[in-house]
């Protein structure tokens, strides 16, 4: 298709900046930035607008900046790595802003003063704790590309560390990395914040063999920088392979990380763990700031009930219990449940419970109880909470505190949850991933009546 001239009105949820057609149609376009004219080719109709690539910029935004990864607009990573990091942070803050003004309920559109400017990550390269990486099917680690199952080879990534790069480029040096790797779908490198050592996690596409685990030793002897590997996969228990030769299933060791105390919450540490194959946040030091918000949006006090749903390790729990009465953790999967547990008790907390339920399903049990929690506390996958507001007004007698990573499931969730009698009163947003247009958002909600 030949090439059409457009302006870039504004950026969209998703990394988009948003054109016209001459008819007025929506046209969608990657690495622009708003106020930029350029020249693109479509790629992609869809019903009610279309995807296009930048061929030229005519007239640049005095934002742009030349990107400094030699990968950018090949992987489908790294979309705002073009844009100087303060325009980024206006950015993301104008696309959640743009959703709630075009939100149907009248108490999001009326809401946008309360969104306050992103805080800003205190690294914007090198943040990220856990590099994950497509496998192709000749056995090479990489990327993929945007709307595209084709891995793009990779030697490093600047979101990395240089404790990941580094062991990165060991490994790749080995035969039995290699080898390993024809049996993978997925590499996983992270580095544990405790030792500063890497864990490697292999996604195997069967269970792994003797062999397969006498490879895994052979590289862990040849690289003083790795601490343990794992063999894992869909349909078999994971083997884990240490330092001193041993391997066992399931994943027994972790991952630890030392949380200074929190301003006028604690005076204590907060030291929390967490299972290779488990969740944390991938940007540590911007962690911080997000538990941060979290406390002060809680105003908890030794008074207070906290119910923490999709509680993970107790990223949130386990600083939030230092403060408050009682805490009820409810997460679905078992492992999160289990290091919960373990770092509740590390800190030496009497005051917390941790349930392995599905959400929704707990939640309908604690509403049919009659519970009610001074405090809830909800952090999502990006698809949100759907359909659980009604049951969030029974649970919550006062504050509700919703974490979002999408900002399109925030504001459909915060327009089900104002319809459920609850106000919304602060917007944080916390660029937890620099480069790219991913934002996560803390909000807080009263309810219009206490119960």
């Amino acid at each position: 298709m030949s090439e059409l001239r457009f302006h870039i009105e504004k950026a969209v949820n998703g990394g988009y900046g948003l054109a016209r057609r001459e008819n007025g149609h929506i046209v969608l376009i990657r690495h622009v930035l708003p106020g930029e004219t350029v020249m693109a080719r479509i790629i992609l109709e869809k019903k009610g607008f279309a995807e296009a690539v930048p061929t030229a910029i005519l007239e640049a935004s005095p934002h742009r900046i030349p990107p400094p990864c030699p990968h950018h607009g090949i992987c489908g990573g790294c979309d705002l790595q073009h844009c100087d990091y303060d325009h980024q942070l206006q950015i993301k803050r104008q696309i959640i802003g743009d959703l709630l003004q075009r939100a149907p309920q009248h108490a999001l559109s009326q809401a946008v003063p309360l969104l306050a400017a992103p805080l800003a990550s205190p690294r914007i390269f090198g943040y990220r704790q856990r590099l994950r990486l497509q496998v192709s099917d000749n056995g090479v680690p990489g990327f993929r590309r945007f709307h595209s199952h084709q891995c793009v080879p990779i030697t490093r990534c600047l979101l990395a560390p240089p404790e990941l790069n580094r062991a990165f480029q060991q490994l790749r040096l080995q035969g039995s990395f290699h080898r390993l790797l024809r049996l993978s779908t997925e590499l996983e490198l992270l580095l544990n914040p405790a030792s500063s050592g890497v864990v490697c996690l292999f996604h195997l596409v069967r269970k792994a063999r003797p062999a397969d685990i006498k490879l895994a030793e052979i590289l862990i002897a040849s690289l003083p920088e790795l601490e343990g590997i794992l063999l894992c996969g869909q349909d078999f228990l994971p083997v884990s392979i240490h330092r001193n030769g041993e391997a066992r299933p399931p994943l027994p060791s972790s991952l630890e990380l030392l949380l200074p105390p929190f301003p006028g919450h604690t005076d204590k540490p907060v030291a929390l763990a967490w299972e290779a194959a488990g969740f944390c946040q991938v940007n540590l030091e911007q962690n911080q700031k997000l538990i941060q918000t979290v406390l002060d949006f809680c105003r908890v006090d030794q008074g207070c009930s906290v119910l923490d749903l999709f509680c993970g390790m107790g990223n949130f729990s386990i600083p939030l219990a230092m403060g408050c009465a009682s805490l009820l953790g409810v997460e679905g999967q078992g492992a999160a449940i289990r290091q919960a547990r373990q770092n509740s008790e590390r800190a030496g907390l009497a005051n917390t419970r941790f349930e392995k339920s599905p959400i929704h399903h707990y939640c309908e049990t604690l509403a049919a109880a009659g519970e009610r929690f001074d405090c809830v506390v909800i952090d999502p996958p990006r698809q949100g909470a759907p359909e659980l507001a009604p049951l969030l007004a029974r649970l919550t007698g006062q504050r509700l505190i919703y974490i979002s990573c999408d900002p399109a499931t925030l504001c459909r969730d915060l327009g089900a949850l104002t319809s459920a009698g609850f106000r919304l009163r602060k917007l944080q947003p916390v660029d937890m991933f620099p480069q790219t247009h991913h934002i996560e958002t803390v909000a807080l909600l009263e309810r219009e009546i206490p119960l």
